[in-house]
């Protein structure tokens, strides 16, 4: 891999991430499109070539438009991806949406990823959580850890910041890229989930990205749609688009649709358990 120009304590974490990559022989990476990641694919297929399995999974929760700029980023760095179809909506568990969904979705998906990883012989499943999933509500991440998936970019120590400086010097077309997740992340906890709340969602933030929204979030609490950008694009947003997003949600069957003045705010549903605990 070409030299980096990093700091001398980055370019050491990278060193060893590596180091941990090669360790492992072979393994399946699951590859959402986000920059965590495609730096972890990046990486395992440049160490480990054919013995690396790099996999997304397509489920009701992932957004059409982010599979499709999934596609587009394999491509363009030349990984063979494998597309694993899933129906998270099959499972009681996950559709009733207590603050454990995550915990019991990503211990079926994950399970599924274990089996695929057998099948072909490979060593290890990994996934792209880095240091700053620490420091979050996140029972998704303690399912995976007692499935014994791997977190290279933990064991190396690297955080965000660190994943995308490390992915700009790799050129890699989404080093900049928000971060994403899922489309249940937009329900508050114990609201069902259903196949046609998550295409409401779906198509409600499809009007943003089409308006040039790259950082957002609709949250959906019954009948309102709750609209979280950056506050840089307050003004923009009340001044060219309020009107017809308005009007846009409305056809979606939202009958209120806000602005949350408090801006982006990664995970913010979680700040009810916060309160409650």
């Amino acid at each position: 891999m070409k030299t980096l120009n990093l700091s001398k304590n980055l370019q050491k974490k990278f060193n060893h991430l590596q180091d941990i990559l090669k360790s492992y022989e072979s393994m399946l990476v699951g590859f959402s499109g986000g920059v965590d990641s495609t730096l972890l694919s990046y990486v395992a297929h440049n160490i480990l070539a054919q013995k690396s399995l790099i996999t997304t999974i397509n489920s009701e929760f992932y957004p059409k438009i982010e599979l499709e700029e999934t596609l587009k980023i394999a491509k363009v760095l030349n990984i063979p991806l494998k597309i694993l179809e899933l129906k998270v909506l099959n499972h009681s568990d996950v559709i009733k949406n207590d603050k454990l969904r995550c915990k019991y979705c990503k211990t079926f998906l994950f399970k599924q990823l274990i089996e695929l990883k057998d099948k072909q012989g490979l060593n290890y499943v990994c996934d792209g959580s880095n240091m700053d999933d620490l420091n979050d509500y996140r029972p998704g991440f303690e399912a995976i850890k007692q499935l014994g998936i791997k977190s290279p970019l933990i064991e190396a120590n690297i955080n965000k910041n660190e994943i995308r400086e490390i992915a700009q010097e790799l050129n890699l077309p989404n080093w900049d890229k928000p971060s994403q997740a899922c489309l249940a992340s937009r329900i508050p906890y114990d609201t069902s989930i259903s196949l046609d709340i998550l295409k409401q969602i779906e198509k409600a933030e499809k009007i943003l990205v089409e308006l040039g929204y790259k950082t957002y979030r609709v949250r959906q609490h019954n009948d309102i749609a709750r609209i979280e950008i950056h506050p840089d694009d307050f003004s923009q947003f009340m001044q060219k688009h309020s009107e017809f997003i308005n009007k846009e949600f409305k056809k979606l069957n939202y009958n209120y649709v806000c602005l949350d003045l408090k801006g982006y705010v990664s995970g913010s549903l979680n700040g009810i358990l916060k309160k409650s605990s």
